[in-house]
């Protein structure tokens, strides 16, 4: 088999390489990334595909670097948009070039995110929710997996949460705000999973077996770590505050009025009919905090 990964310089793209290296060494791995740096991420980890420097959006790119294959893994999307990387560019142009860059591929799963609607307020859901479309109104079966905040060794979301558990005061806005997140080897084997099924046009939702507060997760990674933090929930109209003034004053403002909005979408996925079609078995949220929070030293 021969498998096309985006965006494989990720955290979720490593992991599937090297799932895909030790349980089927016989598959063909294309990796497709932006940039040498994304490159080098992958080799440096000395993981065994073809890694090839593409402009997402450029389909005859696309079929240059591929040629054809079997099964595409498409994993590229963002939260945050930039002047030099928009909605569009990241969700709608790359899901159309793959569609139309004739790989041959019988089967596409897409990574997408909970809370995905054409109606939503939300600019990048709004994005995201076009790209579907696309994916859907395509030749090519295409498996959409959203998912909503993923916990892994060494990512942002885990340092950020290991580092409001380690403090004595935290503050987090909109503390009621619920979460539901999901390990990211878990999101990994779905995402496994998710290609063996008969090709089909189908959206799945997956989620992490446990929602919560925001306060309430913040306090359950403090307790892993050691340490009782008092959460202090501010308002998040004060966060939209923010984020636009730095949209207005910043070029790439480190946070932005869409990016907050994913951030406090309230999670509560029931995942039954998901798990059960992909024969899933969800680690455990305290088990998942322990396997992400310890080995990193966030407690520093």
């Amino acid at each position: 088999m021969r498998v096309v990964i985006t965006g494989a310089n990720g955290h979720i793209g490593r992991r599937l390489i090297r799932r895909l290296n030790e349980e089927s060494p016989k598959t063909e791995i294309v990796a497709l990334v932006r940039s040498v740096r994304a490159a080098s991420t992958i080799e440096r980890e000395n993981l065994r595909a073809a890694v090839h420097i593409v402009d997402y959006g450029d389909a005859p790119g696309l079929r240059k670097a591929v040629g054809q294959c079997d099964v595409i893994v498409h994993l590229v999307g963002i939260i945050k948009a930039s002047r030099g990387n928009t909605y569009e560019q990241a969700h709608e142009s790359a899901c159309r070039a793959l569609v139309s860059a004739d790989l041959g591929a019988s089967h596409l799963v897409c990574l997408g995110v909970v809370g995905t609607h054409p109606d939503s307020g939300n600019a990048c859901f709004r994005s995201r929710a076009r790209a579907e479309e696309i994916l859907m109104g395509s030749d090519i079966p295409a498996t959409v997996l959203r998912v909503p905040m993923v916990l892994g060794p060494d990512d942002y979301a885990t340092w950020s949460l290991g580092r409001n558990g380690s403090k004595k005061i935290a503050f987090t806005f909109r503390g009621t705000s619920l979460e539901q997140p999901i390990y990211s080897e878990d999101v990994t084997t779905a995402v496994l999973a998710a290609m063996k099924l008969s090709p089909a046009h189908q959206v799945l939702e997956l989620a992490g077996p446990e929602s919560l507060s925001r306060s309430s997760l913040i306090k359950r990674a403090g307790r892993i770590l050691g340490h009782n933090p008092c959460v202090a929930s501010l308002p998040v109209s004060l966060g939209y505050l923010v984020a636009g003034i730095l949209e207005v004053l910043v070029a790439n403002p480190p946070v932005t009025v869409a990016m907050l909005g994913v951030l406090d979408h309230d999670d509560a996925v029931d995942v039954k009919a998901c798990c059960e079609l992909l024969g899933l078995k969800l680690t455990s949220l305290d088990e998942t905090l322990a396997k992400v929070l310890e080995p990193s030293g966030l407690t520093c």
